[in-house]
Formats: structure tokens, C-alpha cells, sequence
């Protein structure tokens, strides 16, 4: 999911309106470590690098449908990377385990799969 400007604007508000009331509640303002989680939310998952580019089609790659489920991404992503790991001595390829890597966290960041 990509951020938009207002939403952004809408969440600051929103961060503020909390700190103020903690402040009125509490005393104190929003800890220090909840103030860098919502900045983590509020960064927009676009400026993520892709390691590797996938170059065909990651539903292709994986061997999935457009139509499934995140956890059917989840699932296959782990049996292929378990299975093409170049640790693994007998099914072992490095570029298969590359391409496949990519393709996941293409559709990760299409689907906003964390």
C-alpha cells in the first residue's frame, strides 16, 4: 500500500492527537520506541529495492494463481527458497533461489505483504 500525501498528513494528526492526550492522561508524551513504529508505518513501502529483478511474471515464477491467497504467497515462497537454497546440496541453485527470492518480493510489495 502506498501512502498518499494526505493520509500522511491524517496520520501525523492523528499521531499528535495521541501524544496530546497521553499527555493529559499520563503526564507524559508517546514513548520514544511507539513514535519510531509509526514512523516505520508511515514510510511508504515503494522505496524498498528489489535485489534482484524478476523479469517474467512472479505468479509464473512461483507457480501460483493471480487469484490466490497471501498465504498461499507465504507458503510456496518458503517450500521453493527451502528447496533452491544454494545451502541445500541436492536441489541447490543459486540463480533459481535469486529469481524466485524476486519474484516474492515483487508480489510483496504489489500486495502489501509484510
Amino acid at each position: 500500500m502506498i501512502y498518499t500525501f494526505g493520509m500522511r498528513r491524517s496520520l501525523n494528526s492523528i499521531l499528535r492527537d495521541l501524544d496530546d492526550i497521553s499527555q493529559t492522561l499520563t503526564g507524559r508524551r508517546i514513548p520514544y520506541w511507539t513514535r519510531l513504529g509509526w514512523e516505520e508505518l508511515r514510510r511508504p513501502r515503494a522505496n524498498k529495492q528489489i535485489s534482484y529483478q524478476a523479469a517474467e511474471d512472479p505468479y509464473k515464477i512461483l507457480g501460483l494463481d493471480p487469484s490466490c491467497i497471501p498465504s498461499d504467497i507465504i507458503y510456496t515462497y518458503r517450500q521453493l527458497a527451502r528447496k533452491y537454497h544454494p545451502d541445500n546440496r541436492e536441489t541447490g541453485n543459486e540463480a533459481l533461489f535469486k529469481k524466485v527470492t524476486a519474484a516474492y518480493e515483487k508480489l510483496c510489495l504489489e500486495r502489501g505483504i509484510r
